[in-house]
């Protein structure tokens, strides 16, 4: 990173962490000489891990999922992945290569753990099989890659979730009655070299904490609750239960939304303190959730309820992770919902407006048209790193079925300029010029995971039930005003771009591949997916269709169009086709 933009940041979002982030540093470094020169841990007699920490989920939830679950656990014992850009793996083989870091990042956290503990309650006459595969396949996770070294070890984000799935794995195998006194010692030394490096690299960056951190306490956590004995456990447990307790506040912002611009990673913080709270509510004796925490968390929930009852709208990285995953790669939320229910009753099932004002969400409905604009902060206390340049974006569904998306995110570090592409605000539907961006980044890898919003100006208002005006501006591009009105089966939108030099802006709509693109006219253009058809018709300008890319899941990429309006002062509307 040059010095230009080293002092732009360091005067920008980082400054309020600064003497944090340094002190955490030196911590770091501490830390890990001294936890490297422990490793690796030794099984001893003496040690054990406890059982009956963590329940089983629900029979509702097995009645429901049980045959998922128990179809995870086979496909990862054949060793068939299908999912993140990787057909085949096994724990102990090499890393998949040709695929981006964060599809081996994945994989690395042994979610089917769990899966194959499961599998062994509900396949109950191959009971010995899954348990034994699950030791072996720890046992082999010890052998192929060493404490600290190689990829699997590369992100404590990773590690604690690995660390969380692992204890909980073996709980619940224990709970079938099987019994492994060499696998008991396995796994606690293991999870004490999970811990030790968990702990001393933990992700708080002097404040500037994310779900990476929130994951890095929930696996530390289990450490101290499961493995037995150790000397550090109770320094473990104290840290890991304040800064829970602290994160929740912090993370999670007041209208339910996590703190990073993005719906995916929504899932993932919600999921990992969901989990991170049924650990403190076993402890007790203060440790659990107070009333105003247990109230934000779930509100969360609610999001999280919310948003999959809107389809799930990919803004920002549509980064897929959970912390437990027990049915497949997909982010299944059943499990937590589950446990939900257990720690916080009805209460996890309480009902929200639809504004996410903090997020920066807005949604409009109305005759099965669902229209979400996004104009909201960066996320990550100014840092943006899983943010888009997507200010005054829109997506629609129409009757359950979606029509214009976020292009989503199919890659972080393989790919730089297709990161940067999928992350533009040419590849979201909203209005600028082609050649700059809303946000800005340093180049090269450095920026991958940066977008400063210190130069934009937003605001958004809702004037009415069923109308948005939302603009943004930038001193060295212009402004951008949108406005919005849906009634009667129709959304009607209105964009001015003013530009500082007097120029045009493109004005982009990013259609889902499921959806059928024909002329109907000059100016206007039949949108059909499935039984379901629309109308777009505008003003203003002449339309175009362009390439564009979808990514439903993170490491996928599907071809798409979109339609491209230049002008700067352009009206358009999306009607229902009357039959």
């Amino acid at each position: 990173m040059n010095l230009r933009w080293t002092l732009r940041i360091l005067r920008g979002p980082m400054r309020p962490f600064l003497m944090g982030k340094l002190a955490d540093r030196l911590r770091e470094i501490r830390s890990r000489r001294r936890a490297y020169q422990s490793l690796p841990t030794a099984p001893s007699e003496g040690r054990s891990v406890r059982a009956n920490i963590v329940p089983l989920p629900s029979s509702a939830w097995f009645a429901e999922h049980g045959a998922s679950a128990v179809s995870f656990a086979r496909r990862m014992h054949a060793g068939i992945i299908g999912a993140y850009g990787i057909d085949r793996w096994s724990v102990g083989l090499p890393d998949p290569v040709a695929v981006d870091v964060r599809s081996v990042h994945e994989l690395s956290r042994m979610h089917h753990w769990c899966a194959y503990a499961l599998a062994a309650h509900i396949d109950s006459g191959k009971r010995d099989l899954w348990c034994e595969r699950l030791e072996q396949e720890i046992s082999d996770f010890v052998r192929a890659y060493p404490p600290g070294t190689g990829t699997h070890w590369a992100y404590p984000m990773g590690n604690g979730l690995r660390l969380h799935s692992m204890l909980v794995a073996w709980d619940w195998a224990r709970r079938t009655g099987w019994r492994s006194v060499d696998g008991d010692r396995l796994v606690a030394a293991t999870a004490i070299d999970h811990a030790l490096l968990t702990f001393a690299e933990r992700e708080s960056r002097g404040g500037l904490s994310t779900s990476h951190y929130a994951a890095n306490l929930l696996g530390v956590l289990s450490a101290s609750v499961y493995v037995h004995p150790h000397p550090d456990a109770e320094r473990w447990r104290r840290v890991s239960v304040s800064e829970l307790q602290k994160e929740v506040a912090r993370q999670i912002l007041p209208d339910g939304m996590a703190n990073e611009a993005s719906t995916g990673y929504h899932r993932q913080v919600v999921d990992t303190f969901v989990q991170a709270a049924q650990l403190l509510s076993y402890l007790g004796n203060g440790a659990e959730l107070g009333t105003p925490l247990r109230r934000l968390l779930t509100a969360a929930l609610a999001r999280c309820r919310q948003l999959e009852s809107m389809g799930m709208p990919l803004i920002g990285d549509n980064d897929d992770g959970l912390a437990t995953k027990l049915t497949g790669f997909a982010p299944d939320m059943s499990y937590t919902y589950d446990v939900a229910q257990r720690l916080f009753g009805a209460a996890s099932l309480m009902r929200l407006t639809t504004d996410m004002e903090s997020f920066g969400l807005s949604v409009i409905e109305t005759d099965g048209l669902q229209c979400t604009l996004r104009n909201g902060p960066v996320g990550q206390f100014g840092k943006g790193g899983h943010a888009h340049n997507d200010q005054n974006s829109i997506t629609l569904r129409v009757k359950g079925r979606w029509f214009i998306v976020d292009p989503g995110s199919s890659t972080y570090t393989s790919d730089f300029d297709r990161r940067n592409n999928e992350r533009s605000a040419a590849m979201h539907s909203t209005m600028w010029p082609s050649n700059c961006d809303q946000a800005e980044y340093p180049p090269g890898e450095t920026g991958l995971f940066w977008l400063l919003e210190d130069r934009l100006q937003r605001r958004l208002e809702r004037r009415v039930e069923r109308s948005i005006r939302s603009e943004v501006s930038h001193p060295d591009v212009g402004r951008h005003v949108r406005t919005l009105e849906i009634e009667q089966g129709a959304l009607h939108g209105h964009d001015t771009f003013l530009g500082n030099g007097g120029g045009d802006a493109d004005c982009v709509f990013i259609f889902h591949p499921d959806v059928h693109v024909e002329s109907a006219g000059l100016a206007s253009m039949r949108l059909t997916s499935g039984n379901t058809s629309v109308v777009l018709t505008w003003n203003g300008s002449e339309g175009r269709t362009a390439p564009a890319s979808y990514s439903g899941r993170f490491g996928e990429v599907t071809p798409t169009v979109c339609l491209v309006l230049r002008g700067h002062s352009i009206s358009w509307s999306i009607s229902n086709e009357r039959p």
